[in-house]
């Protein structure tokens, strides 16, 4: 009688699913995982050596290309790094401005594990759903810098420019006529904010969708249900954070603390003064004026120049 046996093979790092930085040893038993060697470390490229040697403006892009699903996220980081070391500042209402992107961040990260996942288990459908709803908040990153990835948007002191008062609108084609342009544009008749505000409108009904294609999808549960279960005692000699620490069934210290720090006196306002903080601005201030960082005296410093030529 032949024997059956399990066979090794590898996974990545040139297959699409491992973006050419991670490669797996996998030990299958037909398609059943029974056995993982992850080799990682594949991603390093060299960063602080390649920031030695710019301006501190000059390696914000790079911050993007970091991690190119929280592009804005990753930037935020490096930008408050510089402030603290140098004293500055922001605006309150730059500072709104990022944590906003932040959040616009964070709902690309969702909808890229979500749309992918689903992928990579069989559901096509809900890939396709979720990345037309990135395609919404793209256009939030390109009106604001004219890409939509890699945004370079935030700055020492404050973000590249204020809010834009209007959204680019598509325009008519041999592939649209004219009624498919003015639904296609209905949302996009005010500001920034108005087509953010009419996203939050209608984001709830999408996830609804998701939902409603994965929870009780038959496909999806078998190969998720009971796979790669972690107790909480083996989260925590991993040193998990995050989601994967609470989807072992465990709230830490650290994630209950990092919550209450993202809850800072300077963000506990009243929700007329939100609003009045992210109203367009008017006058000469209107339109794509760059929101002025206020850089206070540091010892031995000159306060930089606004406006100049390698702010980009």
């Amino acid at each position: 009688m032949t024997e059956i046996r399990n066979y090794t093979m590898n996974f990545g790092p040139q297959h699409p699913a491992a973006h050419g930085v991670l490669r797996l040893v996998l030990e299958l038993d037909g398609e059943v995982i029974q056995r993982a060697d992850p080799h990682i470390g594949l991603l390093h490229r060299g960063t602080e050596k390649l920031a030695e040697s710019k301006p501190y403006n000059q390696s914000i892009g790079y911050m993007d290309r970091l991690d190119y699903i929280s592009m804005m996220c990753s930037e935020h980081g490096y930008v408050l790094a510089i402030e603290k070391l140098l004293a500055i500042e922001p605006p309150l209402r730059a500072q709104y401005i990022r944590v906003l992107f932040d959040e616009i961040t964070r709902l690309l990260n969702h909808l890229f594990w979500l749309g992918a996942h689903a992928l990579d288990v069989g559901a096509m459908t809900v890939f396709l759903y979720c990345f037309r709803e990135r395609e919404d908040l793209f256009d939030c990153y390109e009106a604001v810098s004219g890409a939509r990835m890699h945004a370079t948007y935030y700055r020492p002191g404050g973000v590249y420019r204020d809010l834009p008062d209007s959204m680019p609108q598509y325009q008519p084609s041999k592939l649209r006529d004219t009624k498919e342009i003015m639904r296609l544009n209905a949302n996009r008749e005010g500001s920034l904010l108005d087509f953010i505000w009419d996203f939050t409108e209608r984001f709830p009904k999408h996830v609804d969708d998701y939902e409603m294609l994965l929870t009780d999808n038959r496909i999806w549960k078998q190969r998720t249900v009971g796979i790669g279960v972690i107790s909480p005692e083996r989260a925590l000699q991993l040193g998990f954070t995050g989601p994967m620490l609470r989807g072992s069934g465990r709230m830490g210290s650290a994630q209950e603390a990092a919550v209450r720090g993202l809850r800072s006196p300077g963000f506990r306002h009243s929700r007329r003064r939100q609003r009045r903080l992210l109203r367009p601005l008017s006058g000469a201030h209107r339109g794509n004026a760059p929101v002025q960082p206020h850089h206070p005296p540091v010892r031995g410093v000159a306060a930089p120049e606004s406006g100049t030529g390698d702010d980009r």
